[in-house]
């Protein structure tokens, strides 16, 4: 039996019956909320494994009651509930801090096993910490060489700037891997058996960006009860990776400026300076020369940082990749079953699928699909609800009544935007009987 506590926040009164009804019978304690505010406030009053949010909502929208969520409880996880054309925002969300996301309408069984995966692995983490045990940093694994010709270029540059010590920005849509890509850089320097540390600089305000770079000295503004050494101190002699630069504030681009030009820097509330030999990579998924003319970053702080740039292309111009990519996290991933494999028919599909969150996306995929299938071959059908619902599934057909059923109902939901009344009508059936077939089937909207 499931133990953890859940709050699902939507707007949809058939959804929150739903969740509650369908969680209860599994062991979860599950509360609801029909807003992002009520939401919160019940985050205000008590604590919560999990949080089941969906992205669209009346006033606070979901993306926004994510950071509420992370800023009062950043250890309480979150799976977005999207749909199909809110993809991108939903990888956003990932970037956010948000466990994971599905897309309506999805198998209901998809969501149990994957808000029991999520509780899972944050009572895990809870105990380890308890008893003091470091968590386990990544491994060198997460790479993997794509025979793409694009990548094949990225390789190439890698190879010759890695053992260098030279800036490095690394450019690319969100999910792409700059962030593996920098440790691998990190991994192939002379600095590699030491720090490599990161800070995402999207995330912070400015006085807490400034504060993680430098550091700061007791009392060198409201709350800093301590000492604290900065990002840059600790990753001296190693590597210190900067992602989504390009949201760095203006007041603080001449500082780190100076920084990138002399490796010296000055703690917040002291007088002396500090020399540090860090390396520093950068990342970015903004065009920083736009932003430059918009007047958003400094000319001088660009010129800068665009030493050696390296361009990662997204999923969709390199579909050769997707094969590989795929096999790789299935062979990586702890809950494989020895023998499990991607059938033919399945990789042609994701090859067909235009990636709109790129790795990160295909990654959060595969992860679906080794926690519902009970098969060692893995077949279409097991792919999440809206590969079939797009049309994405040329060579794999239904094969009963029960499943074309079930695909015409989600296809007819997916057209309809989810509305049930005029879903019912153009199936020629009342509310109350499709109402009855969601629920036969599983699926959830």
């Amino acid at each position: 039996m499931n133990t953890g506590k859940i709050l699902a926040i939507d707007d949809e009164q058939f959804i929150r019956r739903l969740i509650r009804n369908e969680f209860s019978l599994e062991g979860f304690d599950v509360i609801t909320a029909r807003s992002g505010e009520e939401g919160i406030s019940l985050l205000d009053k008590d604590c919560f494994d999990l949080v089941l949010l969906d992205i669209k909502l009346p006033k606070m929208d979901g993306i926004e009651t994510l950071r509420r969520i992370k800023e009062t409880s950043p250890d309480t996880e979150v799976i977005m509930i999207t749909g199909f054309g809110d993809i991108n925002s939903a990888v956003d969300c990932i970037k956010l801090g948000a466990a994971d996301y599905v897309t309506k309408p999805f198998k209901l069984d998809e969501l149990l096993a994957l808000a029991s995966q999520v509780i899972k692995r944050r009572q895990l983490q809870k105990e380890t910490r308890q008893k003091g045990i470091e968590p386990k940093k990544p491994e060198s694994s997460e790479f993997i060489h794509c025979p793409s010709k694009p990548m094949k270029q990225v390789y190439e540059i890698v190879s010759k700037v890695a053992p260098t010590n030279s800036t490095v920005l690394i450019q690319g849509e969100t999910g792409v891997g700059k962030d593996v890509l920098a440790r691998q850089i990190h991994l192939n320097s002379a600095r590699k058996n030491h720090s490599f540390l990161t800070l995402d600089c999207g995330l912070l305000s400015r006085n807490l960006a400034e504060s993680e770079l430098y550091g700061h000295r007791k009392g060198a503004f409201s709350g800093a009860s301590e000492t604290k050494t900065g990002l840059v101190e600790k990753s001296d002699q190693g590597t210190l990776f900067l992602d989504e630069i390009g949201n760095i504030e203006l007041e603080l681009q001449k500082k780190f400026l100076r920084f990138l030009e002399t490796r010296r820097f000055r703690r917040l509330g002291d007088t002396k300076e500090t020399q540090v030999d860090t390396r520093i990579i950068l990342a970015t998924n903004m065009d920083l020369y736009d932003a430059m003319k918009k007047g958003e970053i400094r000319k001088d702080l660009l010129y800068r940082m665009d030493v050696i740039s390296i361009r990662i292309p997204p999923l969709r111009e390199r579909p050769e990749d997707i094969p590989v990519l795929a096999n790789h996290f299935l062979t990586i991933h702890p809950d494989k079953i020895s023998g499990m494999k991607l059938m033919d028919e399945t990789l042609e599909i994701l090859g067909q699928y235009v990636w709109p969150g790129n790795i990160r996306e295909l990654k959060s995929v595969i992860n679906k699909i080794l926690i519902l299938s009970d098969s060692l071959e893995i077949g279409p059908r097991d792919l999440p609800t809206h590969f079939l619902s797009r049309g994405n599934m040329p060579s794999a057909r239904p094969k009963s009544l029960e499943e074309l059923e079930k695909a015409h109902i989600i296809s007819v939901l997916e057209e309809t935007g989810g509305n049930q009344s005029r879903a019912a009508d153009i199936l020629g059936i009342n509310r109350k009987t499709l109402y009855k077939k969601i629920h036969k089937h599983r699926i959830f909207k």
